[in-house]
């Protein structure tokens, strides 16, 4: 049984195992092993926080996600004008977060999967 308090750091440690495993070996050859590895934990405790590979990849989008609407709302205010929020948009997609070869990568391989 997992430690109390210990889910999101673990969940966490998963995601960012996962970035680094699709930036790697793509999604494709992204296994629940290369991920567990990459965290220095056990395969299954990801089919206990996230239900197998498919859930890890889909909160790991929503993570990714995420980051983008925090660099997005941290220059958004609610003034803002429909122009300034689309300029906001572009420029946080070219965070430098975004930027990083690992996220990059692991982006591309959503998108590429994402259309079969």
């Amino acid at each position: 049984m997992p430690k109390v308090g210990m889910e999101p750091v673990r969940r966490e440690q998963l995601i960012k195992a996962t970035i680094e495993s699709v930036a790697e070996l793509g999604l494709q050859g992204t296994t629940i092993n290369s991920i567990s590895k990459k965290a220095g934990l056990s395969s299954g405790i990801i089919s206990h926080y996230f239900g197998g590979k498919q859930g890890l990849i889909e909160a790991t989008v929503r993570y990714l996600l995420s980051n983008l609407k925090v660099e997005l709302m941290a220059k958004a205010g609610p003034n803002t004008s429909p122009e300034q929020r689309l300029m906001y948009i572009v420029e946080a997609n070219f965070a430098l977060v975004q930027q990083r070869k690992d996220t990059t990568r692991t982006w591309l391989s959503f998108w590429a999967q994402s259309m079969h």
